[in-house]
């Protein structure tokens, strides 16, 4: 995000009857990059994302600024025009809605990195649109085929296909990007995963900090401009850690990742606190920091292979996510929402395995952007009514 933007945002916060704070700032940072979607972006240095397994470090030395599409409720009528019923997720038909609608036309490309099958059928459909001439003229529509499978040859296809993408958006933006540009943009990247962690410390143990409040916090990571996230992130982790610990028993989200916080609220009204979710957006979105010795491409490809959460992560790595996640929590819920085909398959595994170490869980199969459906409430009542609350403070 640029300073003007920023500055919008201050803007914005101040205006209403509330204290502008790092974590509003943080807060409406996040919910401005969804917002954009329902209208024209004006940012030409924009490269829209279909989920946040893009090296956002490559953008950002290429001039340019990544902006991931999320998911939302309403309808989708252009879209639906054209894509089929149960194929693409939400965040998907948001993406054609808004190409279709012209909202695209400015932005400097739209970057589809090959994540599931949805994922590649859109950037296929997309590069249809641009050929059929259906729709307002599109940007520049790039693939990013990063391969998270193992093999002897993977290393040197991904650090090929991460230098193919800094090749394609310099040529967009025409602009001279060294090796040098790059590890500076993965020093900065690194600044600010190091202050995202320290919010994830708030969640940990003696949780400090609601799931619902701190999610839009981690998530603005993949938006906000490295050295401006850093500052703010440290100064709400600084907030945070004068706060009371928080009771109520510690939940894990797990099943379809979420993109935001709208299970959140529904699980903590219900006197919990989510403590963690699996995906890249959350306790997931900032990682560990990428080591860069040598050459910077092939270390951002191989944190990308290793990190990225997502339908073709590897089952063996997911599962290991999710296990070292489990103790420190006292239940789990599973989102497996109607438009779930990857995630849901995994479930016996996940079920035979807190049943193995007493966990007791439930699984909603709402809409994780809109109101939790009658059916999932009562299920979120009756885990809530199984699980001990705890007051004392707990380790951490």
């Amino acid at each position: 995000m640029t300073m003007q933007r920023l500055r919008s945002c201050e803007q914005t916060a101040s205006s209403e009857p509330m204290t502008t704070t790092p974590m509003t700032i943080l807060t409406e940072a996040f919910k401005e990059s969804q917002q954009a979607f329902g209208r024209t972006l004006e940012r030409k240095d924009a490269v829209v994302v279909s989920w946040p397994s893009v090296p956002v470090e490559i953008v950002r030395a290429a001039g340019l600024n990544p902006l991931v599409v999320r998911g939302r409720m309403g309808s989708t009528p252009s879209a639906d025009a054209y894509l089929e019923p149960g194929v693409f997720p939400g965040r998907l038909r948001w993406l054609v809605e808004a190409a279709l609608s012209g909202y695209f036309s400015d932005a400097a490309c739209l970057v589809i990195p090959r994540t599931s099958d949805p994922d590649y059928k859109c950037f296929l459909y997309l590069r249809e649109f641009g050929r059929l001439g259906i729709g307002p003229a599109l940007p520049p529509v790039l693939l990013f085929d990063l391969l998270q499978s193992e093999g002897a040859n993977v290393h040197a296809y991904n650090a090929a296909r991460a230098g193919a993408l800094l090749d394609e958006l310099t040529r967009v933006t025409g602009r001279s990007v060294s090796l040098d540009d790059v590890r500076l943009e993965i020093a900065r990247a690194n600044m600010a995963r190091a202050a995202a962690r320290r919010l994830i410390a708030m969640r940990r143990g003696a949780p400090r900090v609601t799931g619902t409040e701190v999610f839009p916090l981690l998530g603005a990571f993949w938006g906000l401009d490295p050295d401006l996230y850093a500052n703010l992130a440290a100064a709400a982790a600084q907030e945070l850690e004068e706060r009371a610990v928080l009771g109520g028993p510690r939940i894990l989200l797990a099943g379809a990742p979420v993109d935001g916080p709208v299970l959140h609220s529904a699980i903590e009204s219900c006197g919990a606190v989510v403590v963690a979710e699996v995906g890249p957006w959350g306790s997931s979105a900032a990682g560990e920091d990428v080591p860069c010795f040598d050459d910077p491409i092939a270390a951002l490809a191989d944190k990308y292979c290793a990190d990225a959460i997502g339908a073709r992560t590897p089952i063996a790595r997911m599962r290991h996510t999710i296990a070292g996640l489990l103790d420190d929590v006292d239940g789990v819920i599973v989102s497996l929402p109607p438009d779930d085909t990857v995630f849901g398959w995994d479930y016996p595994w996940l079920r035979n395995l807190l049943e193995k170490r007493s966990i007791p869980h439930t699984c909603l199969h709402s809409d994780s952007c809109g109101p939790v459906l009658p059916a999932d409430q009562e299920r979120l009542d009756t885990l809530m009514n199984s699980l001990a609350t705890r007051t004392e403070v707990r380790r951490g």
